[in-house]
């Protein structure tokens, strides 16, 4: 036998005694067809003989009328069947990491997982609250004051925002499940080596995010009750586990951990300074993740905060490293968790996108209430704060250098060919085609929702 043969034996041979053991009790108690033949002619042999054979105490139960070899038998097999039940609980924590990197995704594995990384990792928790109804809610007939009139600043401009106080936010954390998408109940990714290898020259696509066709990618706007889209990590079935965008075995194990709420950034290329929160109540430095992506160039730009090196800590940031970027551009890289936050936090309830370049400044508990609880909303995003046309914003892009002229031109192009028009009022109550995207905010996966297949087809 092979090493893993001996292997898979040796842990789980309990299972297979079980099974043995089971069929052993099949033979002596169960078919018509056999044994039963066998104990109905022994039966009547004892009555010829004139002996009756009494179920001592097992009368009521159905044994009443066996033969002693056959409750022998009958209970040695249950005996066997007990020992190859505790041999195969024993063993479920090793089932569980041979399953681990297929069903890391699915609520099942989590929670299959969750006591061996519980062991390994603090595990991130919603708080447990006492929940009222606000009527009036403090924030209603709340205005925003007009921007400052000075025609010469075109940069984003203070934004005044009605948030509640900690205690009047987190009130209002809804229920688990409230979000449960009424169409969508199973969404699953796509998963195979073979989708992350271009299947003709000239198709569009990555190794990463696959090639699917048009046809697939305009089912995946087609919401149906079960759906399997492209969303990145093709490679594999762990997201950061050889599929490109790879991240080590203790920070994936915290990000499964991480089962409430979720604030995520990243700076790719040392692009920019990092920003630390900032107002972050003791609650929320309790029970809300913070995690921020940098590449090995940034991480070296890090190594000058206090203890970051044995740490990998600075301030409330947790800097997770990624290695094998799939793309070149740090801007594309910087996608990945921007829009696949649902791929690499499968057992959050809330996330918060904030873009590197940003420094947060109110908690994350008055951010959530504000902008999804209040007016029970699954996704919210930034819209520009100067452009709301496509066509425009691609000008911008192609003046600041930002892509290659040539492929916006052709992207502009398939957007023209698929019925975009440039923005204009006629689109009210859309207020604008253009989202910036420097802070998104979401219920990710932890209720089925549309917010996750949103962020699969915007990336």
């Amino acid at each position: 036998m092979s090493e893993r043969g001996e292997e898979w034996r040796g842990r789980y041979g309990g299972l297979a005694m079980g099974v043995n053991a089971a069929r052993r009790l099949w033979w002596m108690i169960g078919s018509e067809s056999g044994s039963a033949r066998r104990w109905r002619g022994e039966k009547e042999k004892e009555k010829r003989m004139g002996g009756v054979v009494a179920g001592v105490g097992l009368g009521s139960v159905g044994f009443a009328g066996m033969s002693s070899r056959r409750v022998a038998g009958m209970w040695s097999a249950l005996l066997l069947i007990g020992l190859s039940l505790v041999m195969i609980l024993n063993n479920v924590s090793l089932i569980g990491q041979h399953v681990e990197g297929s069903v890391r995704e699915s609520g099942d594995a989590a929670n299959l997982l969750r006591s061996e990384i519980g062991k390994r990792v603090k595990v991130m928790v919603l708080p447990e609250v006492g929940r009222k109804v606000l009527n009036p809610h403090p924030c209603d007939g709340y205005t925003v004051p007009p921007p400052p009139a000075d025609p010469k600043r075109t940069g984003p401009r203070p934004c005044p925002v009605c948030y509640l106080d900690e205690e009047g936010a987190l009130s209002q954390l809804p229920v688990e499940g409230k979000y449960d998408s009424p169409v969508l109940k199973r969404l699953s990714f796509m998963s195979d080596p073979a989708a992350a290898k271009r299947p003709s020259s000239g198709a569009p696509g990555s190794a990463f995010g696959g090639y699917p066709s048009l046809e697939e990618r305009a089912a995946s706007f087609d919401v149906r009750e079960e759906m399997k889209v492209h969303c990145g990590f093709v490679k594999g079935p762990t997201p950061g586990l050889g599929t490109g965008y790879d991240i080590d075995e203790e920070n994936r194990e915290a990000m499964l951990a991480c089962r409430g709420v979720v604030v995520a950034s990243a700076i790719f290329g040392n692009y920019d300074q990092l920003q630390q929160p900032k107002n972050i109540t003791d609650e929320s430095k309790r029970s809300v993740c913070f995690f921020m992506f940098v590449d090995e160039e940034t991480e070296a730009s890090l190594n000058d905060y206090d203890n970051f090196k044995s740490s990998k800590q600075v301030g409330l940031w947790r800097v997770v490293v990624v290695h094998n970027l799939p793309y070149r551009d740090a801007r594309r890289t910087g996608k990945i968790p921007k829009l696949l936050l649902h791929r690499l936090f499968p057992n959050v309830r809330f996330s918060i996108w904030v873009d590197g370049k940003l420094e947060l400044v109110q908690d994350p508990y008055k951010i959530l209430e504000r902008f999804l609880w209040r007016t029970n909303e699954t996704f919210a995003i930034s819209q520009h704060y100067k452009r709301f046309d496509v066509f425009m914003e691609a000008e911008a892009n192609k003046a600041a250098a930002k892509y290659n002229n040539k492929s916006i031109d052709s992207q502009i192009d398939f957007y023209k060919k698929e019925g975009l028009t440039p923005y204009s009022a006629a689109k009210l109550p859309i207020t604008s085609d253009v989202p910036e995207g420097c802070v998104i905010i979401r219920i990710p996966p932890g209720s089925i929702s549309e917010a996750r297949l949103v962020a699969c087809c915007k990336f």
